[in-house]
């Protein structure tokens, strides 16, 4: 498989990796031969079994979703910090595998070879540009690969993929099925292996433990299968009186006319099969045809046979199809709990067991999981990346290696990516600005309010006043529309006097001091004309906005695109008189009747100044 490639020349790895000096010493005992054979069966039973290829899919791409990075040795504790602050070490880690597309690559394929077979090689090969024509993926090779005649590749091979050639040599065959010969003095070949609790050379996997319960799920699966096949074989076989003959399997022929030569006498005459010859070849042709085209005639007709007249009442209609055993599903169930058991992973994610486990919720992993499961794969292959590309090539800069070590970051794994509830409670601290909550929720600068214009001003206020009633004589001003200048609002028009009765005085007597009233009563509301107006707008605009969404269907949508809803009736026919007040029935549930009465107001009033205004509207009266 092609990770990455990058040329040999400038800052290239490839001369200061850790190389294989000697392959036929370190791997050719191993890499000549095929394999142990529990690998082999290994690679098989994730060909065979669904519920083994799905754990290792979740495994590895869970692994590859993971970032590398350099990271400092602390040195009190003695283990990584998680970041640094050299930039050599973090050139060499970004430039391992050409980057993190090409690191995602390696990862999730050596996750994929540490799981199965539990072992992998990653090798970075020299090519050369006059020789091939594409990478090991085949696609084209670049302008500058071409014109620098070589080429480097990060490549993850597995055990097959390596073969002896000759004496000495090695040969790997890439992904596109080309081949390479291992050239140890430009190429570095190195092995990523899990270690063998007994023999620590031998590699170890999850599979390897497992390997009699997917021995179990195999052959039941084939047993259910066989018996599913059987049915296939047409629909069984009738028996009739011997009277009636066996459909005959001979071809038709001419019938010999006067004249013609006489057919040659070979001296044996035609021996025709056997009754039960010719049965059993109809069965065979009947099942190969019904096999082959399950919706053919023949997987539903049944054969007719002859047999002696007397015997027709004690023969019925004989079928085929065995039914599949309790036992089998049974067994392979049993089995399917054990592999669960035996993988490095929660049974119930396998299972799909409770409520929020199932094989598509698998895929978002708590911290816990990756932790027991990701986490040990991670540091299987950086500790190989630190020790054969990282700290050679801090040799060779000057740099104490000790120091410093190739990392993972499992952030991608166990951070939500849907930040909305994050954002908003960060916004209401003053955490982070307004943009960052519209970014961070999906939303755009053309929806957020244009404070530079008095409209955008209003449009705000207006909003704030109708999520709290209680900032109305606030935001009089701007929701009056009495003003042009943000920055100077004119100020409220004289309050509304209400006209005395004649027989009281305009004014009090001069010797009469004004009283204040008492704590028990209500405090008196000077109620302004910009008030009145942005009380009745607001609660207006709720009534259109209730009759426009009950306007609203299929026919008319395109009406309501690009404007506000409820200025949508607008672009709408106008409705009689007598629908408006069911088209904007219910715009004051939500008022607070109680608190706008206590501002001043009279609840009959603006009823009666709402449902007029929304006539207006809605019918052009």
């Amino acid at each position: 498989m092609k990770i990455r490639r990058r040329s040999r020349y400038g800052e290239s790895l490839t001369a200061a990796g850790q190389k294989i000096t000697d392959p036929s010493k370190s791997f050719k005992s191993s890499i000549g031969s095929s394999g142990s054979n529990w690998q082999e069966q290994a690679w098989e039973f994730l060909d065979k079994v669904g519920e083994l290829r799905y754990y290792v899919g979740w495994r590895s791409a869970s692994v590859g979703r993971c970032h590398l990075i350099g990271s400092e040795i602390d040195p009190v504790t003695g283990l990584p910090t998680g970041a640094t602050d050299n930039p050599v070490v973090q050139r060499i880690v970004r430039d391992i595998a050409g980057g993190v597309s090409g690191q995602s690559l390696m990862l999730t394929r050596l996750a994929a070879a540490l799981t199965v077979p539990g072992e992998g090689f990653v090798a970075m090969i020299i090519r050369d540009g006059s020789s091939v024509e594409t990478y090991s993926d085949g696609s084209p090779l670049s302008a500058a690969d071409r014109d620098e005649m070589e080429f480097q590749e990060w490549v993850v091979l597995s055990r097959d993929e390596i073969k002896a050639s000759g004496s000495d040599d090695l040969e790997f065959t890439l992904q596109d099925n080309t081949k390479h010969m291992y050239d140890e003095t430009r190429d570095v070949l190195f092995r990523v292996w899990n270690p063998h609790p007994r023999r620590a050379s031998e590699a170890d996997s999850p599979v390897r433990a497992a390997e009699d319960a997917l021995l179990e799920i195999v052959r039941t699966t084939k047993s259910i299968d066989n018996a599913g096949k059987s049915r296939l074989v047409g629909n069984g076989i009738v028996f009739v009186p011997q009277e009636m003959s066996l459909p005959g399997q001979d071809a038709p022929g001419a019938t010999p006319m006067a004249g013609d030569a006489p057919s040659p006498d070979y001296g044996v005459p035609y021996a025709t099969p056997s009754a039960s010859q010719q049965l059993q070849d109809l069965l065979y042709q009947v099942g190969t045809t019904a096999y082959k085209d399950q919706e053919s005639m023949a997987a539903f007709m049944p054969i007719i046979a002859s047999v002696p007249g007397e015997w027709t009442d004690k023969v019925k209609h004989v079928k085929f199809d065995s039914t599949v055993a309790e036992t089998s599903l049974k067994t392979r169930e049993a089995a399917i709990r054990r592999l669960a058991m035996s993988l490095d992973v929660a049974p119930e994610q396998l299972l799909g067991l409770g409520t929020s486990s199932n094989h598509w919720s698998a895929w978002l992993l708590a911290e816990e999981d990756v932790k027991v499961h990701v986490v040990p794969v991670l540091k299987t292959i950086v500790a190989s990346l630190t020790q054969f590309i990282l700290r050679p090539v801090l040799e060779r800069e000057g740099i104490d290696p000790t120091q410093f070590v190739v990392w993972y970051d499992t952030t991608p794994l166990t951070q939500d990516p849907d930040k909305k509830a994050e954002a908003q409670s960060a916004h209401s601290v003053g955490a982070i600005t307004s943009k960052a909550l519209r970014e961070y929720s999906g939303f755009g600068e053309e929806d957020a309010y244009d404070l530079t214009t008095p409209d955008g001003w209003k449009q705000l206020a207006r909003d704030k006043a109708a999520a709290d009633v209680s900032l109305i004589p606030t935001l009089a001003p701007l929701l009056g529309g009495v003003v042009d200048d943000i920055q100077a609002p004119a100020q409220p028009t004289p309050a509304i006097e209400t006209p005395t009765s004649p027989e009281e005085p305009d004014t009090l007597p001069e010797s009469e001091p004004a009283t204040q009233p008492d704590s028990t009563d209500e405090p008196d509301t000077v109620t302004s004309s910009a008030t009145v107006i942005a009380l009745v707008d607001t609660f207006t605009a709720r009534a259109l906005e209730l009759a426009n969404k009950r306007r609203r269907n299929r026919a008319n949508a395109d009406h309501f695109r690009d404007i506000e809803m409820h200025l949508a009736h607008r672009n709408l026919p106008k409705v009689p008189v007598a629908d408006v007040p069911k088209l904007i029935e219910g715009w004051d549930t939500s008022v607070p009747w109680p608190a706008i009465e206590r501002l001043g107001f009279d609840r009959r009033t603006i009823t009666m100044w709402v449902e007029q205004d929304a006539v207006d509207e809605l019918s052009g009266a």
